[in-house]
């Protein structure tokens, strides 16, 4: 456990306590128990005990290399996706990864339907799969942006 807190910047109670060693894709990281494993799921082991079967550690501070145990809790994907939503981290529209279309591509697919062009025509004019078009009509994608009138 020395070894542990050696690499991590405590400070108050409320703050966040940042992971000062080895780092991946922002979380600390840290040997223990045998394996390489991320620092804030091992300063909850230490902390408050076993991580339940299923469950995984959230940071309520979204500091992806903080290990203070007052900002750590369990909980299961769905929560740790709802935290993401709700904290406005969820990467969406042109940002995301996924994305084929613009923004204002989307804005004319809505007026494209609304002009009678099926979603296949649609889809052959952005060069796009039609789920890709039937998702957006749908507003299985593209949600948070407004609703066409």
């Amino acid at each position: 456990m020395e070894r542990f807190w050696s690499k991590v910047n405590v400070a108050g109670p409320s703050e966040c306590w940042l992971w000062t060693g080895a780092k991946a894709y922002g979380y600390g990281m840290f040997h223990f128990n045998g394996a390489l494993r991320r620092a804030h799921r091992v300063a909850y082991t230490i902390s408050k005990g076993d991580i339940p079967e299923g469950l995984l550690v959230r940071h309520t501070c979204d500091v992806r290399s903080c290990v203070n145990p007052a900002h750590l809790v369990v909980g299961t994907v769905q929560d740790n996706t709802n935290d993401k939503i709700e904290r406005g981290r969820q990467t969406r529209g042109e940002a995301h990864s996924t994305a084929r279309l613009t923004e204002a591509e989307v804005a004319s697919v809505f007026q494209m339907r609304q002009a009678g062009l099926s979603q296949q025509a649609i889809a052959d004019h952005f060069g796009v799969a039609q789920t890709t078009i039937s998702a957006i009509c749908r507003r299985a994608t593209w949600s948070h942006l407004a609703a066409p009138t």
